[in-house]
């Protein structure tokens, strides 16, 4: 006899569990990515960005409440990875029936869903579009 009692809410009617977690907006970093050297103590995150498969929920960790969501899945777009420097969250997000993918970046300081700048990223080819893969990273430069 099983028995499972679950606590539902809104967020998890979706079913859509997390992926990836990361940190965004650390306290010495800047929203270009570049580190502050006159900042001697590295201070904690201001953001954590769970990815799930169409979007990402920034939760404000100064506040300890969930912020907002940004839906990077438009179409056939498919999240494929993401990837934080500073107050910026980086997401791979690749087109099925093209195989066309792009790099979104996003301000998480705001809160909005409008990418800040949208990259071409290449494309790929139809076994790896049907794997779901792609990954991304980002580097910090010292101002």
């Amino acid at each position: 006899n099983h028995n499972h009692n679950h606590n539902h809410n809104d967020a998890d009617d979706s079913h859509d569990a997390l992926r990836k977690l990361v940190f965004a907006g650390d306290a010495n970093v800047d929203a270009d990515g570049h580190v502050n050297v006159h900042v001697d103590v590295d201070g904690p995150p201001k953001f954590l960005c769970g990815m799930t498969s169409s979007s990402v929920v920034v939760w404000d960790l100064d506040r300890g409440v969930a912020s907002h969501s940004i839906s990077v899945s438009g179409g056939d777009a498919v999240l494929c990875d993401v990837a934080a420097a500073g107050g910026m969250l980086f997401a791979l997000v690749r087109s099925p029936s093209t195989g066309k993918c792009r790099v979104h970046q996003y301000d998480v300081t705001k809160e909005k869903e409008t990418p800040v700048k949208k990259i071409k990223a290449g494309s790929v080819g139809a076994g790896a579009a049907s794997a779901g893969g792609g990954a991304v990273a980002v580097a910090g430069s010292i101002a």
